[in-house]
């Protein structure tokens, strides 16, 4: 299956539209508050990316360019990657978040969102034109810091501090 360019934009508003539910529905979820500020932050920031990739989609509707990429090429890579388990539509991301147990499993299950959200923008990096790369480039920035931010939670929430009293909280 061949993609355009367009479609490719398409598929990323979607990633990022289930990573907002996911982190919504974790965030209310949670009972840890810290874990459920994190999941809110990130719920805002995937709404920022839906934006920014509908509005590269608009740019490229208004003023098309040629694209160096081998579409046919990008095809397998790209399917390997939508067929993924953290590569989601809305109601997946929505199970997802209500089939965790504890706020641990959700930030384990946005760990791979986030990753696999990472090879796509990477993949999609080579597929834009050089208009579309600074912007493809700092998205790619922030997932990578979404993804030490919640590699950062969960060591907290797997080794939490000792309180006071010298017990584990």
């Amino acid at each position: 299956m061949k993609y355009t360019l367009l479609e490719v934009l398409e598929m990323a508003v979607q990633t990022e539209k289930a990573g907002r539910a996911f982190y919504q529905t974790a965030a209310r979820a949670t009972s840890d508050r810290n874990t459920g500020q994190v999941f809110l932050f990130l719920a805002d920031e995937e709404e920022k990316h839906i934006r920014t990739f509908e509005d590269l989609a608009r740019a490229v509707k208004e003023t098309p360019e040629e694209q160096p990429w081998n579409w046919a090429e990008a095809a397998l890579y790209l399917k390997a990657i939508t067929d993924s388990r953290y590569f989601l539509d809305e109601s997946k991301a929505l199970a997802l978040a209500r089939e965790a147990a504890t706020p641990a499993q959700a930030v384990t299950v946005a760990l791979g969102f986030e990753k696999e959200t990472l090879l796509f923008y990477n993949q999609l990096l080579d597929m834009v034109g050089p208009a579309a790369m600074p912007t493809v480039g700092a998205l790619i920035a922030e997932e990578k810091k979404h993804i030490c931010r919640l590699q950062e939670l969960k060591e907290t929430l797997d080794n939490p501090a000792p309180t006071s009293e010298g017990r584990k909280a």
